[in-house]
């Protein structure tokens, strides 16, 4: 039986609390044993998740760990940015006062990182420079559909998010819908998708239907989505808000060539420059690059373990980092080349 990164996230969690009642040992005490551990080894990533970049740091999801951390581009250390190490919680506050429930994807605009807090089903906000953190739309524990501003709207397992220096761009997973934020005022609209009613229709918002979608990246044109649980990928013009699919049979499989005939295999995060969209496709274990001129799909690289939670650009689209959570690292590709090594941890 073929699992999926998503299902392989949800086991390592559930494995880790039942694990504390089975040996009967409680979570304080767990707790502790893994920051002695954490001090002898120095800073580890645990189920590295959702990543962004401002050029000069590297933030990285560190999921398990319920962290925000920065991994520094030319000294290729780790700091944690926000949240305590092993804490999970809904927290606002700055720097280790504030808590997390297994984060996800990241965007990053100014000063400013937007991450969805995935089991928390909220969007936070953190600044960069003061590791201050708000939550600027949804409600802490309570998912739903609902659309508003701030915490009037609700989420469900928000997965991905990505910005245009305008709005933010959600992909609303356990709502197999997409999310819109406008920056200016934090209202939340329905853009495509139909909430919980997941499906793979093309057309306009009232018509368009999603599957689990967990990749968003956006362009001056249009939102790209990773369509999960359809094995597609889609696009959603910006102004006319019309969704299709741009490539992916929606038949399970490995296949480049012409994209409308190119197969997936559990796509998850994509990021794009514009000319270029890269797909993290899960349970091919590859970077897959689909030419948006050209309409035709590649394989950038070849992974040997888990990814498909986060990747993010260097501004020149030169280089691609990506989580590898079965390393429990951060990986950089050359975008020309294919060729890849790690950057955190450091000599691995």
């Amino acid at each position: 039986m073929r699992v999926s990164a998503a299902y392989f996230k949800v086991i390592l969690v559930s494995v880790s609390a039942a694990m504390l009642t089975m040996l009967g040992v409680g979570a304080s005490a767990m707790a502790q044993e893994l920051q002695g551990l954490q001090a002898q080894s120095g800073p580890r990533l645990d189920f590295p998740a959702g990543l962004a970049t401002d050029g000069r740091a590297i933030y990285v999801s560190n999921s398990r760990n319920n962290t925000i951390e920065a991994i520094d581009a030319a000294s290729k250390s780790l700091r944690i940015v926000a949240g305590k190490l092993f804490q999970q919680g809904s927290n606002d506050g700055a720097g280790d006062s504030a808590r997390f429930n297994s984060p996800d994807g990241m965007t990053i605009s100014g000063q400013d990182l937007y991450l969805c807090d995935t089991n928390n089903s909220d969007i936070r906000k953190i600044n960069v420079g003061s590791g201050t953190v708000t939550t600027i739309a949804g409600t802490a524990n309570i998912s739903g559909t609902e659309d508003g501003t701030g915490s009037a709207a609700h989420f469900n397992l928000p997965t991905q998010i990505a910005t245009d220096g305008v709005s933010l761009y959600v992909a609303d997973s356990g709502n197999s819908s997409i999310r819109r934020i406008t920056l200016a005022d934090m209202k939340v609209k329905t853009i495509a998708g139909q909430p919980g009613t997941p499906g793979k229709t093309e057309g306009n918002q009232d018509k368009s239907q999603f599957s689990g979608p967990r990749g968003v990246a956006v362009d001056k044109k249009a939102i790209y989505v990773a369509d999960t649980g359809n094995d597609v990928i889609r696009k959603i013009d910006i102004s006319t808000l019309q969704t299709s699919t741009i490539a992916g049979t929606g038949e399970e499989g490995d296949k480049d060539g012409p994209a409308l005939q190119a197969q997936f295999n559990n796509p998850g995060a994509i990021c794009t420059d514009g000319t270029m969209l890269y797909v993290l496709d899960a349970d091919n274990h590859s970077i897959r690059k689909i030419d948006l001129t050209a309409n035709t799909v590649t394989k950038l690289t070849l992974v040997n373990g888990h990814i498909g939670s986060g990747c993010t650009l260097a501004s020149d689209g030169k280089q691609l980092y990506f989580s590898d959570t079965t390393e429990n690292a951060v990986e950089v590709v050359d975008t020309s080349s294919g060729n890849f090594t790690t950057l955190y941890p450091p000599g691995q």
